[in-house]
């Protein structure tokens, strides 16, 4: 699926939504956690990476309702 640049007037710059990412931290637990359970863990781990927040900025972590027109960036 080819994703467009959206303005993110946050940023003030264009950028490709993505899902909300994960503090590094964390993946050193779900790391410890799936060995520890023997993999069962890495179920989990994707159970909570699906229900992350969709289409978001990439730095600043500002939600984009896709159903609403959305801002325009600079003219010019």
């Amino acid at each position: 699926m080819k994703y467009k640049k959206i303005y993110c007037p946050t940023c003030e710059r264009y950028v490709n939504l993505q899902k909300k990412s994960m503090p590094h931290v964390y993946h050193e637990l779900w790391v410890f956690f799936i060995i520890l359970t023997a993999g069962i863990g890495y179920i989990f781990y994707l159970i909570i990476r699906k229900h992350q927040k969709k289409n978001t900025c990439p730095h600043c972590e500002r939600t984009f309702d896709l159903t609403k027109p959305l801002p325009e960036g600079p003219r010019g």
